[in-house]
C-alpha cells in the first residue's frame, strides 16, 4: 500500500461521502418534516414503508436498482435507461461507478436519517411551535423552530452516513472503487499486511470514534432519557391547509420510487427471460413461470447457506443483546456515558480491519485451542459481528429501558429490590417482548452483515450475505433477485416486530 494509493482513497472516499449526503440529508429532512409533523395524505403508511429498509444490506439495495438500472437490468434492457445518457452527460467510467457507490450509500442513509431527524422533531417544544404558527404559519415553523433545533439530529444522520461509507467495503468492491475501507480490504487479500494498512483504519476508525463522543448528549443523556419525549400529540401536527394535496403528493413521489421501484425491479427480473420468434427475432418478456422457477430455487438451492446463517445469526445476536443488557445491568450511572462512547464506537472500525483483528486473535497455532475455534467454529465471525451489532443492542437496551417510565425505577427503589431483582421481577415480564423484537432485529442485521465476517469465515462455511455477494459480481441474475427479496423480506419483518412491540401504540394517524 503507497502513500498514493492511500491519498487516492482517501479522495475517493470523501467523494463518495461528498456525493451520499449531498442526497440523504436533503430528502431525509423533506420526508421527516412532511411523515412527523404535517398532516400530509397517508403518512403513517410512507413511515412504514420507509422504516422498513432499515435492516435491507448494502448490497441488496444495490441488487434492486441494478436489476432495473444495472447493465443486464430490464429498464436498461428495454431500452428506456440507455447506458449513453452517462457519456453524454461527460461521465467517464470511473465517475460513474463513484457516483453508483455513493448513491447506493445514500439510499440506504435516507430511511435512517428520517427516522433520526423525525424523532429530533418531536422533541421541539410546543409552546415555541404555537408562537411561530401564530407568528406567521407552517412555513415560519419550519424555517425559526423546527430546522434550528434539528442541528444536532441532522448532524448525527451525516456522521451516520459517515461511519456506513467508511467502514463497508461491499459496494465499493462490487463497483471497484478503492474506498479506504476497500483498500484494506484488498492489502489483506494480498497476504501482504503493512503497518500503513492498520494506520490507516486506525487513524479513520479514531476521527469517527471522536465524532460519536462528540454527540453522546444524543444517545446517553445525563438525565431522564429523552425518549420519553417522542410521542405523537395531536397539538405537534402542522396543518398544511390547502397545500395538504400538493405536499402530499410530492412525499409520495419521493417514497414510491424510493421503495417501490427497487421491489418492482427484483420481481420483473426474477421472472426476466428472453422470447425468440419464429423468424429469428428476439425480445425479453415477465414469465410466470420463470418467476416460480425462481422463488423455487431460491428456496431449495441454497440450504447451507440459510443454515449457516440462522447459526450464526442466533449466536451474534444472542451474544450482542446478553452483553448489552450486562452493560447495563452492572456499570454504574455515571460511567454509562463512557461505556456507551467505547461500545458506540465500536462502529466506527473499518470492516475489513475488524477481520484482520479478529484473525491475528485466533489464527494461532499456540494456544491450539485458538486454531481450533478458528477453523472449525464459527468463534471468528461471532466475534467480528460484534463491532456492528453491539452498538446496535447497546442503543436498543437504552430506549427499551427508557420506555419503561420514570415511575417504575422510582417504585422499584423504594421497595429496595437490588439489580438483579429489578431486572428478574420487573424489567424482563415487562419489556420481555420488546427484547425479542430487538433480538429479531439483531439477527438480521447479522444475516446481512459481511464487510466484518468476509475475512474470517471458516473453510466450508458460506452465508447467504458472501453467496449473494459473489453472485452479484456476475451480473444480475435470477437467483441474485430471489436471494435480494428474501434478504428484503426479513428486513421488513424484523422492523414490524420492533414497531409493533416498541412504537406501535405511538404510531401517528394518517
Amino acid at each position: 500500500m503507497s502513500t498514493v494509493e492511500v491519498l487516492q482513497a482517501t479522495w475517493q472516499t470523501l467523494l463518495v461521502l461528498f456525493l451520499c449526503l449531498a442526497v440523504t440529508l436533503p430528502t431525509g429532512i423533506f420526508l421527516a418534516l412532511l411523515i412527523f409533523r404535517t398532516d400530509a395524505v397517508g403518512r403513517l403508511m410512507a413511515l412504514v414503508m420507509v422504516s422498513s429498509q432499515i435492516a435491507v444490506p448494502l448490497y441488496a439495495i444495490a441488487a434492486g436498482w441494478n436489476a432495473g438500472f444495472g447493465i443486464q437490468g430490464w429498464l436498461t434492457g428495454m431500452g428506456w435507461v440507455p447506458l449513453e445518457w452517462f457519456s453524454a452527460a461527460g461521465m467517464t467510467a470511473d465517475w460513474q461507478r463513484v457516483a453508483a457507490v455513493g448513491a447506493i450509500h445514500a439510499l440506504a442513509g435516507i430511511p435512517w436519517a428520517v427516522l433520526m431527524i423525525g424523532l429530533g422533531s418531536l422533541s421541539t417544544p410546543l409552546s415555541a411551535q404555537w408562537q411561530a404558527a401564530c407568528d406567521g404559519g407552517p412555513w415560519h415553523v419550519c424555517r425559526y423552530v423546527l430546522l434550528p433545533q434539528l442541528r444536532p439530529w441532522i448532524a448525527l444522520a451525516a456522521l451516520w452516513c459517515a461511519v456506513s461509507v467508511t467502514t463497508e467495503m461491499v459496494i465499493s468492491n462490487l463497483y471497484q472503487v478503492t474506498t479506504l475501507p476497500e483498500l484494506i480490504y484488498l492489502d489483506a487479500t494480498r497476504g501482504g499486511l503493512r503497518a500503513r494498512t492498520y494506520g490507516t483504519g486506525i487513524v479513520a476508525a479514531c476521527g469517527l470514534w471522536l465524532l460519536l463522543l462528540g454527540v453522546r448528549r444524543l444517545f446517553l443523556p445525563d438525565k431522564a432519557p429523552a425518549t420519553h419525549r417522542f410521542c405523537w400529540a395531536p397539538g405537534q401536527t402542522i396543518g398544511l391547509g390547502k397545500w395538504r394535496p400538493w405536499w402530499s403528493l410530492a412525499m409520495w413521489l419521493v417514497v414510491l420510487p424510493l421503495i417501490g421501484l427497487p421491489l418492482v425491479s427484483l420481481v420483473i427480473k426474477a421472472g426476466w427471460q428472453p422470447v425468440t420468434h419464429p423468424e429469428g427475432a428476439m425480445h425479453y418478456q415477465w414469465d410466470l413461470h420463470r418467476f416460480v422457477t425462481t422463488l423455487r430455487e431460491t428456496c431449495y438451492n441454497f440450504g447451507p447457506e440459510y443454515a449457516w446463517s440462522m447459526q450464526l445469526a442466533g449466536a451474534s445476536s444472542l451474544l450482542a443483546l446478553g452483553l448489552a443488557v450486562v452493560l447495563h445491568g452492572i456499570v454504574a450511572r455515571r460511567w454509562q456515558w463512557l461505556v456507551g462512547a467505547l461500545v458506540l464506537g465500536l462502529l466506527a472500525v473499518p470492516g475489513p480491519l475488524v477481520g484482520i483483528t479478529i484473525t491475528h486473535l485466533l489464527n494461532r497455532a499456540q494456544p491450539a485451542w485458538c486454531g481450533w475455534l478458528y477453523d472449525h467454529t464459527l468463534a471468528a465471525p461471532i466475534l467480528a459481528q460484534q463491532f456492528r451489532l453491539l452498538p446496535l443492542a447497546w442503543l436498543g437496551t437504552l430506549v427499551v429501558l427508557s420506555s419503561l417510565g420514570n415511575q417504575g425505577w422510582e417504585q422499584a427503589r423504594l421497595d429496595g429490590l437490588s439489580r438483579w431483582q429489578m431486572w428478574s421481577r420487573w424489567i424482563l415480564p415487562v419489556a420481555g417482548r420488546r427484547f425479542l423484537a430487538i433480538g429479531i432485529l439483531l439477527a438480521v442485521f447479522s444475516i446481512g452483515e459481511l464487510s466484518c465476517t468476509i475475512l474470517v469465515l471458516p473453510p466450508g462455511v458460506t452465508t447467504l450475505s458472501m453467496r449473494l455477494f459473489e453472485m452479484l459480481h456476475f451480473g444480475m441474475r435470477h437467483q441474485d433477485s430471489g436471494l435480494s427479496g428474501v434478504l428484503v423480506l426479513l428486513g421488513w419483518i424484523a422492523v414490524y416486530a420492533l414497531g409493533k412491540t416498541l412504537i406501535g401504540r405511538n404510531a401517528p394517524s394518517s
